[in-house]
């Protein structure tokens, strides 16, 4: 997946903040900022390596597995966690015998699994962001400023 756009802002050696626009495939991935509600541009943190300066027209690129696996990261974990919580307590009590209000129970369990994979995913997200593996990386600089 390639996009295009100028870098705002270096943030260090290795990183530098662009604007773009909203692309489809990464509608709410969570690595960008918008900059207004009605705006599509957006500000994007991306891997700085070739050296790009503020005010450059660059293009970066990001692989679709690594796409795939933010996108199975942060929607469908929680989405699991909430199925196996509420079906496994629900058959549970069914199995102990227990008789009242077995769906309530398990869908208040099947919420609170989903809250821990959300916390368990904020409480990784420094790693994440360490590992460089989610960031898009600027492939080419178009246009020097």
């Amino acid at each position: 997946m390639n996009q295009q756009g100028f870098i705002l802002e270096i943030v260090d050696d290795n990183t530098a903040k662009m604007i773009m626009q909203r692309h489809s495939a990464c509608a709410s991935c969570g690595k960008c900022t918008k900059l207004s509600s009605e705006c599509q541009d957006l500000v994007v943190e991306v891997d700085n390596a070739i050296g790009a300066k503020k005010g450059d027209y660059v293009e970066v690129s990001m692989e679709s597995v690594r796409v795939l696996k933010a996108t199975v990261l942060v929607y469908l974990v929680p989405l699991i966690c909430l199925l196996s919580g509420t079906i496994l307590t629900y058959y549970i009590l069914n199995l102990v015998k227990y008789s009242r209000q077995i769906d309530i129970i398990s869908g208040i369990v099947g919420l609170v699994c989903t809250f821990i994979s959300y916390l368990i995913l904020k409480k990784n997200d420094d790693k994440f962001k360490e590992s460089r593996q989610y960031i898009p990386k600027i492939t080419k600089i178009i246009e020097e400023k």
